[in-house]
């Protein structure tokens, strides 16, 4: 049943600070009192013997979701089911032992679905909405089963969109929800251009850090095979890196004989390039020992 004005309602689990419906809170008691029902259709622990408080088991109940995700009592005569067996969960059994193709199976999801049970329910129209259902605060019944929680969703969702843009803003011609969802876009965007630029920088110092490793690496070889193949033990500080008047690397500027690069012209560096290179590399610690 709808909310009237002056209606109690609780927004707190447990019944704890209660309010009063008016005017402009009807619907939302309304939603509350649907959500209510909902929780205890969908969760309900059912007794196989009257007491005071709680549901009894029986077919009055057999279109609630909790007749079938739970485990409940048996109850006699309903599918087959001896109470004295004890407890059941219906819809584990259906899964496991039957299918589309039985009346028990079907009829159990379509409750789940729509809390309506239909013993006669058929394989095309088990899984689909009631087409009687409606999306109206109005009437509370139709709000029931799995379908009932989205709609009820729907409903909600639209109110709070209504509610929300009636709010007035400074800037003509928008609401307050299309203001949001402006500035959402924005820091999107935002967002998304700061991303993009960290991962650019990222790359960049994988790469020159890539670079760096790669040049150690051929200096590193370089020396190994200078060491091994052409140094002489002679000449102007020979052996090693062959820096006599013949070494290997004289045209980088370690010697000023016929190098292998001489005639090469220190690869094109010119005097000055080769005085740097050689004071780069005149102290190096990475240098490796053959003996």
């Amino acid at each position: 049943m709808a909310c009237a004005k002056d209606s109690p309602y609780y927004l707190e689990a447990g019944g704890t600070g209660k309010l009063i419906a008016n005017d402009n809170t009807l619907n939302v008691c309304t939603a509350t009192k649907i959500l209510e029902r909902l929780h205890g259709e969908f969760t309900e622990q059912y007794v196989g013997t009257a007491a005071t408080g709680r549901t009894l088991n029986s077919t009055s109940v057999n279109m609630n979701p909790t007749f079938y995700l739970r485990k409940q009592p048996k109850l006699n005569g309903f599918q087959g089911e001896d109470a004295a067996a004890g407890d059941i969960y219906r819809l584990y059994k259906y899964l496991t032992t039957t299918g589309a193709n039985d009346q028990t199976y079907r009829s159990a999801v379509h409750a789940i679905m729509n809390g309506v049970y239909n013993a006669t329910i058929d394989n095309s129209t088990y899984l689909n909405e009631l087409t009687t259902s409606t999306r109206d605060l109005a009437n509370p019944n139709n709000f029931k089963g799995i379908y009932g929680l989205i709609k009820l969703n729907e409903v909600l969702e639209q109110k709070i969109t209504e509610k929300v843009n009636s709010m007035p803003v400074k800037s003509g011609g928008s609401t307050l929800l299309s203001e949001a969802q402006n500035y959402e876009a924005r820091q999107g965007i935002k967002n998304t251009l700061e991303e993009i630029a960290r991962r650019e920088n990222e790359i960049y110092r994988e790469k020159f850090f890539s670079i760096i490793l790669m040049l150690v690496g051929i200096f590193l070889v370089s020396t190994q095979l200078v060491q091994k193949y052409f140094s002489s033990g002679g000449g102007g500080g020979g052996g090693g890196f062959g820096l006599g008047s013949s070494g290997l690397f004289t045209g980088f500027g370690f010697g000023s004989g016929s190098g292998l690069f001489s005639r090469f012209g220190g690869i094109g560096l010119g005097r000055s390039g080769r005085s740097r290179l050689t004071s780069m590399f005149s102290n190096n610690p990475y240098s490796l020992s053959t003996r």
